[in-house]
């Protein structure tokens, strides 16, 4: 609080010293603001553009197209189910054909023939088709019974 009141009185000292100006300084200052100050000519004020000059907004048009929505092809790949039944004597009953390794099974090559599965390979993708548990009690592999 004695610190605020210090400052105030301090700047309010100073206020007041420069606010006391001699009669002299006075006169000068006044004498500055009677003599006529020059001014622009009124010809050179004639060519200045106008600063608030109203701009013209030319609009656009624009043009949208609307393009008929493409159709969509539905791809339906339908896949081949092989089914493979029995195995017998290096060969495989597939779909109701017996095949050996080489034959052509639809797009697919037969690779070799396992003991309960056959492998196709074709030029995009390989599968392995299996004789499903309840049929493999009749495959004969290699002159025996399972």
């Amino acid at each position: 609080m004695k610190k605020s009141i210090i400052i105030s009185i301090f700047l309010f000292s100073n206020f007041l010293d420069s606010a006391t100006l001699s009669h002299e300084e006075i006169k000068i200052m006044v004498s500055k603001i009677k003599n006529q100050r020059e001014g622009i000519d009124v010809s050179v004020l004639e060519n200045t553009p106008n600063p608030f000059a109203i701009r013209e907004i030319v609009k656009e048009k624009v043009v949208v197209k609307k393009e008929k929505p493409k159709k969509a092809k539905i791809v339906v790949k339908k896949e081949v189910v092989h089914t493979l039944s029995a195995i017998l004597n290096h060969a495989a009953f597939i779909d109701g054909k017996w095949y050996k390794i080489g034959d052509k099974i639809g797009a697919f090559t037969l690779i070799s023939i396992n003991y309960d599965s056959v492998d196709l390979k074709s030029k995009k993708e390989q599968k392995k088709l299996s004789i499903k548990k309840e049929k493999r009690k009749f495959i004969l592999n290699k002159g025996g019974r399972e």
